[in-house]
């Protein structure tokens, strides 16, 4: 029994292993590079990096298409067909680049045309490189084909690029331009690796791509790019409109706490991308014992989660004091008070991109942060001149908790009563 067991899920534990281990370092670097960046930089120029990268996570959103997540799943299903490879990756790859070469005439509008940006125009137009390079970075193929220790590995070459040269050439409050343009080049050449094991190790090859192809990638992306663009105004656009209305010192303190909250979530990845091939493969044989297969593995990852959060919410001043110093303590009960999302941040990956995506059902994961991500920007608008950040602690928490209960109730009245889904 446990050897037929073990047999069954051998490649998924390989990949979910090996991405743990090889993560490890991902997971070091930025515990070097954040408190070094918030102890020079200072709260005030590390505040205007966080802005800047906030601002600039609405053209990633755009660019990415939710392709991370329909592409994917059109690259596993058909992982055995090259021709069929070759037409997916090639209509994606046009279209990202369509999107990145829009994106960017419409940042120049934005900065050269409204006086908030105008300030800082060189912070925006060198933060547009992470764009460029987050477009060639093809991680949902990796996922698609089941290979994601290359993400892993081109993520280290990336991260340990970026390390070392901050270490080297940032050591003033005023080179936090230079942190933005080391930053970029990083992400391109991570981007550039990827395409260079594409085309090498797996031999793909870009095609002529009709508009029947590029219009099916399209459609299916769209649900999964709202759903995705609305994540951003669940996690991003607190520090975004935080930026806005406060001040720059305002939003580093509030970005270095959210940086350890995003984080630990984001340790949970390798697993969450590990299983979504798995699952999709179980739910198109049956929705049922997909079904089965995503609340297994969501028992065990939500018992780690749990734990983990216990953990922050217990001792957060220490973990405050040990990575930022004393100078940033005042406000570690923002990581305290973040748990709460930590755990349905995780909680909502399982019910919404493993079990609603993964079953073919991504709409209801649309509609489902249309509401939340309504009710979210209403709460940050109505509180955040009298409560500054308080305001983004409370409008994430309750927006991601609604995000959870109207999943459930899409899963539970809309999807099983809906006998032609099973």
């Amino acid at each position: 029994m446990t050897s037929n067991l073990l047999s069954k899920y051998e490649k998924i534990l390989n990949n979910i292993l090996s991405l743990f281990i090889l993560q490890g370092l991902n997971y070091i670097l930025p515990l070097i590079t954040v408190p070094y960046l918030v102890r020079i930089l200072g709260p005030k120029n590390y505040g205007v990096i966080i802005f800047a990268n906030a601002f600039i996570t609405y053209f990633q959103i755009i660019t990415d298409y939710g392709f991370n997540m329909s592409a994917t799943r059109n690259i596993s299903i058909n992982k055995g067909n090259s021709e069929k490879l070759n037409k997916i990756f090639s209509s994606v790859m046009v279209i990202k680049f369509i999107l990145t070469i829009v994106g960017f005439v419409c940042l120049l509008i934005l900065v050269f045309s409204i006086n908030f940006f105008k300030g800082d125009y060189k912070v925006y137009i060198f933060a547009y490189g992470t764009v460029i390079g987050n477009s060639l970075f093809s991680i949902w193929f990796f996922q698609g084909v089941e290979q994601m220790k290359y993400i892993t590995i081109i993520n280290i070459i990336g991260k340990t690029f970026f390390t070392l040269l901050t270490l080297l050439f940032v050591k003033n409050p005023s080179d936090y331009l230079t942190v933005i343009y080391l930053n970029s080049i990083s992400y391109i050449l991570i981007g550039t690796i990827s395409l260079f094991i594409i085309f090498n190790k797996f031999k793909i090859k870009f095609v002529k791509c009709t508009y029947d192809i590029i219009k099916k990638e399209l459609k299916d992306g769209w649900y999964i790019f709202t759903t995705s663009f609305l994540t951003t105004i669940l996690t991003t656009t607190g520090t975004f409109i935080l930026g806005l209305f406060g001040n720059k010192e305002i939003v580093g303190y509030y970005g270095a706490m959210d940086k350890i909250v995003k984080l630990m979530v984001s340790m949970f990845s390798p697993i969450t991308q590990a299983i979504f091939p798995h699952v999709v493969d179980i739910f198109k044989k049956s929705f049922y014992d997909g079904e089965k297969e995503v609340i297994k593995f969501a028992k065990i990852v939500m018992t780690f989660t749990t734990i983990m959060c216990i953990i922050v919410f217990l001792f957060n001043k220490n973990i405050i004091y040990f990575l930022y110093g004393n100078k940033y303590n005042d406000y570690s009960y923002i990581l305290k008070y973040m748990t709460p999302w930590m755990f349905l941040s995780i909680l909502n990956n399982f019910i919404g991109a493993q079990y609603l995506i993964g079953s073919g059902n991504g709409k209801y994961y649309s509609k489902a942060f249309i509401i939340c991500a309504i009710t979210t920007l209403i709460l940050f608008f109505i509180l955040i001149k009298a409560m500054s950040f308080k305001a983004i602690i409370i409008g994430s928490n309750l927006g991601e908790l609604m995000l959870t209960l109207v999943m459930i109730y899409y899963i539970k009245f809309r999807i099983k009563n809906n006998s032609s889904l099973l």
